[in-house]
């Protein structure tokens, strides 16, 4: 069973169990009712706290990719038993595993694209590999979910039902899906233009994502001839150019004047995005004032902060001491007074633009008139 991906126990045990006589098969499944949601938030701020050459020398996704190539090569049967949802990383290592036998509820997904990224683990590879570019394009463009059903019945998933994975993997043969050919009618979509018809649509949805150029890419080196080991340079080259492309652009030519210090930052909204974001400022000893709009809202957000600090901690990953410091540095708030003094305000809510006006016009009556209010829109036009 395993969480996050980057140092997780997967990584650090599989290669024991392939090694290990008494082992015949492995059943890869999830902790609680998740299989896995790929990288945690903390795991992701790691990255985002990492230099471009750091990240190009040391990059934590390249290793990630490698421990799929060791999980598809593995000898013996590797099974995927999906007790829940498997997103993003989650779902790239259900693909990696020769079979996958998911549970009714079970769900997959590739969400990389609201973050304006794509699969960095070989999910572009695989997918187009085993469902057709109509089911698999769509996943990935739009971050389009699938239940279990619908992903059994186009490929991605080989059994729904609630029996024992153990008995299937002893019964299976090791098959991976790098030894695939990618189906005749995916290659035939590409050669006819199916490629550059999806990205039109995505754009025309989104067009100032800059990732499904990428994903396209991927898919392109997927289908038109390149070996599988190909299409993965694709995707990694692709994967760490759009994480790396925002952090080039505050690279401003000729400003060399020194940033003015933040000392306290306001996020508003306490979601997924606006808790990570918050995190990576804490994790860098800068106190944030974390608001919502409903108490509810506030405290599901700050359980989840505390659920993945307090999981660090009982790995050992992260002292209690720095886990106390941490929690310090958090303010949850559901008043717009709290962030008067603060230097910068992070909007996190959702992708509205009608809420986003309003929450901008809230926000510049209660903040000093030199805090910076910035946004976290992914796909809106806020010009």
């Amino acid at each position: 069973m395993f969480r996050g991906l980057l140092e997780s126990q997967l990584r650090q045990e599989f290669p024991k169990l392939v090694q290990d006589p008494k082992v015949k098969a492995i059943v890869v499944t999830g902790s609680g009712s998740m299989f896995s949601g790929g990288a945690e938030i903390t795991e992701f701020a790691m990255m985002v706290a990492m230099g471009e050459a750091e990240m190009r020398k040391n990059n934590p996704v390249a290793a990630l990719s490698e421990m799929m190539d060791t999980i598809d090569a593995s000898p013996k049967t590797v099974v995927a038993a999906l007790n829940g949802p498997a997103l993003g990383g989650g779902c790239e290592v259900s693909l990696a595993c020769h079979y996958r036998v998911a549970a009714p509820k079970a769900s997959v997904g590739f969400p990389e694209v609201n973050l304006g990224l794509l699969p960095g683990a070989q999910g572009t590879q695989r997918l187009p590999r085993v469902a057709a570019l109509p089911v698999a394009l769509p996943m990935i463009l739009q971050g389009r979910p699938m239940n279990a059903e619908a992903a059994k019945k186009n490929g991605i998933i080989d059994v729904v039902a609630k029996g024992d994975a153990a008995e299937f993997a002893l019964t299976h043969p090791p098959a991976p899906i790098s030894k695939r050919e990618v189906p005749k009618t995916n290659r035939f979509m590409v050669a006819a233009g199916g490629l550059e018809q999806a990205l039109n649509t995505a754009f025309n949805a989104q067009p100032l994502m800059v990732a499904p150029g990428g994903i396209i890419k991927c898919f392109e080196a997927a289908c038109s001839g390149k070996s599988f080991r190909e299409g993965v340079a694709v995707e990694m080259e692709e994967f760490t150019h759009l994480f790396l492309a925002e952090r080039m652009a505050q690279k401003v030519p000729g400003v060399n004047e020194k940033p003015a210090p933040l000392k306290k930052i306001g996020i508003l909204g306490a979601g997924l995005m606006g808790g990570g974001i918050a995190m990576c400022f804490v994790q860098k000893g800068v106190p944030v004032v974390l608001k919502d709009a409903k108490q509810e809202w506030l405290d599901d957000g700050m359980k989840k902060i505390q659920g993945l600090w307090g999981g660090q901690a009982k790995r050992g990953r992260l002292s209690q001491d720095k886990y106390k410091q941490y929690m310090s540095l958090l303010k949850p708030t559901l008043d717009y007074a709290d962030f008067k003094d603060v230097d910068m305000v992070i909007e996190a809510v959702p992708e509205i633009m009608d809420l986003k006006k309003e929450v901008f016009l809230d926000i510049e009556r209660n903040t000093k008139p030199d805090a910076l209010i910035c946004t976290n829109t992914s796909g809106l036009n806020i010009d």
